[in-house]
């Protein structure tokens, strides 16, 4: 289950600045939206009233905006995260992204999201990413924003984002994702 505590991640604000600039209804909802939740900004707001207020802006249909069929589901979006297993995949999903001027998988349509999906499950299986290389689960992301939470965990990731030259956990490999939850659980003890 996830965690009521933790924060969005800053893709998934991006995708909030991005739906909420695209009209003044999009906006006047967002800032309700804070209000009735008693927030000041996106970036307090817990993952479950993130995902509510994304679903809510994209119930808003805009003008000359592709999204007919609607934006990927939750379950597309964790499928093509778990398809780019190759190098060969996650080029393919990057160029298909690049076709389409989107920057995120979180910016397809119910359709494109299928349609990448069919494109990668008929390439052939090639050598698979390691842990070193793939993207960190949703799992291991929400782990990590609730042991940050203290100073200490709060401190413990700063370090270490700052150690690889990353700026956000959602720019860690799998691999180092379970190198910070396992720092950040040792100082928790």
């Amino acid at each position: 289950m996830a965690d009521r505590g933790s924060a969005p991640t800053r893709k998934q604000m991006d995708f909030i600045e991005k739906l909420r600039n695209a009209s003044t209804e999009r906006e006047e909802t967002v800032l309700k939206f804070l209000k009735s939740k008693e927030k000041g900004n996106i970036g307090e707001l817990t993952v479950p009233e993130t995902s509510e207020l994304i679903d809510k802006l994209k119930a808003i249909k805009v003008e000359g905006e592709n999204i007919s069929a609607g934006f990927a589901t939750g379950k597309q979006i964790s499928f093509l995260t778990n398809l780019q297993d190759t190098e060969e995949r996650r080029a393919k999903a990057r160029e298909f992204l690049q076709e389409l001027g989107k920057n995120s998988i979180n910016e397809l349509s119910i359709n494109e999201a299928s349609e990448l999906i069919d494109n990668l499950m008929k390439m052939p299986k090639g050598e698979r990413l390691g842990a070193s290389e793939l993207a960190p689960t949703t799992k291991q992301l929400k782990f990590i924003q609730t042991l940050q939470k203290t100073p200490t965990g709060s401190g413990i990731a700063s370090s270490y984002l700052k150690k690889l030259r990353k700026a956000q956990i959602d720019e860690l490999t799998r691999k180092e994702a379970s190198e910070l939850i396992e720092l950040l659980k040792n100082s928790s003890q």
